[in-house]
């Protein structure tokens, strides 16, 4: 399935979207070096990125310069009661099994869930805090 969405992306793409275009297309938005910024976005609908959601996130740091500040969801939406789950739901007979079994929330190593590549990407970079 991933080898599907990414031809997909790649048809959609007229050329490979780079760090140093992303800096550019970022500039182009008015972002700047200082600016605060809150950055949900889709890998996607960028386009096809040479480098991935390291280029998009070392293109972001470099535009922000060290004086802004980046910030990216990052919820574990996996990690809540599973009474209330919905996408997907699970059967009644897991529930307490999971309640169980589901570690406690920690800020370093529980992943995100449905946030995307870039979110789960930038919180694994030196100096991020994550609440």
């Amino acid at each position: 399935m991933f080898a599907k969405k990414e031809d997909e992306v790649v048809k959609k793409t007229k050329t490979p979207i780079t760090q140093n275009s992303l800096i550019e297309d970022f500039k182009k938005l008015g972002l700047k070096a200082g600016d605060v910024v809150i950055v949900h976005a889709s890998m996607s609908k960028i386009g096809w990125i040479a480098g991935t959601s390291v280029a998009v996130v070392n293109a972001l740091m470099e535009v922000l310069t060290p004086e802004g500040t980046l910030v990216m969801p990052t919820m574990t939406s996996d990690n809540t009661d599973p009474e209330n789950w919905k996408n997907p739901p699970v059967p009644d007979e897991w529930k307490q099994i999971i309640r169980d079994n589901m570690p406690a929330y920690h800020p370093d190593y529980s992943t995100s869930r449905g946030m995307g590549r870039i979110s789960e990407t930038f919180r694994n970079y030196p100096d991020v805090l994550r609440s």
